[in-house]
């Protein structure tokens, strides 16, 4: 009887140990990553998550307002202007598919004009604020 039960005992290990190991092979689901907008209807800027791998067109979607409002948002480093950019859909081209896109495909700012922007500070632990509007779309090769 002893021996029986040192028997089943064995395979409970070897089958619990067989699910460890075929739940380590399993291929990791990425979660993605988070993108900040800003809602130029509602003057908000907000993070989303995007699925890795998911291709996002602007403009997009906002909880804030009805209809496609949302598109990546920057901020210049010169006179602090808050705006949203309308970034261009780029078709890969070959190798080097990840090259940089052209010269007029880089944002400027609406207001000076300057070429240093940088992503708006969001406050630690806030998912959404608001910011003076209205805001600009900067369209690619658009130099103000």
């Amino acid at each position: 009887m002893k021996q029986k039960l040192a028997q089943i005992g064995l395979i409970v290990v070897i089958v619990i140990a067989l699910g460890f190991v075929v739940k380590q092979l399993k291929p990791k689901q990425y979660g993605g990553y988070e993108r900040m907008l800003v809602d130029v209807k509602a003057n908000k800027v907000f993070i989303v998550k995007v699925k890795a791998g998911e291709a996002m067109e602007f403009p997009t979607v906002s909880p804030y307002s009805e209809g496609k409002n949302a598109y990546p948002v920057l901020k210049c480093m010169k006179d602090g202007t808050i705006f949203a950019f309308e970034e261009p859909m780029y078709a890969p081209s070959g190798e080097g598919a990840a090259d940089m896109p052209p010269v007029e495909a880089v944002p400027v700012c609406p207001v000076c004009g300057g070429y240093e922007i940088t992503v708006v500070d969001m406050p630690e632990g806030q998912k959404s604020m608001d910011v003076p509007g209205p805001v600009q779309v900067v369209k690619p090769g658009k130099i103000q």
